[in-house]
């Protein structure tokens, strides 16, 4: 027997199925909401012996640009008034940079925990905690 399609290409075959595009239904995307305020939680150091005591919260509001300092402990609150007026300095690889308070105040309170200022001599600052309520 002599195999006919023997020397021949193949031949393609035309399709007759289409193609169709999936197309992914449309999610809304919810607005992200927006920081309205922050909050650091200020604490006197005395974690090696007891545990650290809390003094004072120190808030930034946006939309009135302002600060505002609740102190629970009436004979730090001097003290802390002190620290925070001003700019705060942080150590970076051997270099210290400031942050003014008045230029870049949801820089200066989120960099707050990490300031000289706030260091352990004797009060240390917490992590910002974002508040998106008005």
């Amino acid at each position: 027997m002599v195999n006919s399609n023997a020397g021949k290409k193949p031949t393609k075959k035309a399709s007759t199925s289409k193609t169709t595009k999936k197309v992914a239904p449309k999610v809304e995307e919810k607005p992200k909401p927006e920081v309205q305020s922050y909050l650091v939680p200020i604490a006197v150091l005395k974690e090696p012996v007891a545990k650290n005591i809390p003094v004072a919260d120190m808030f930034y509001h946006k939309s009135s640009n302002s600060f505002s300092l609740q102190c629970h402990a009436p004979n730090y609150e001097a003290e802390i008034e002190m620290n925070i007026e001003g700019d705060i300095s942080i150590e970076e690889a051997g270099t210290i940079k400031m942050i003014s308070k008045s230029e870049n105040p949801v820089s200066w309170i989120t960099n707050l925990k990490n300031s000289r200022e706030f260091s352990g001599n004797p009060f240390i600052a917490g992590d910002a905690q974002e508040i998106y309520e008005a």
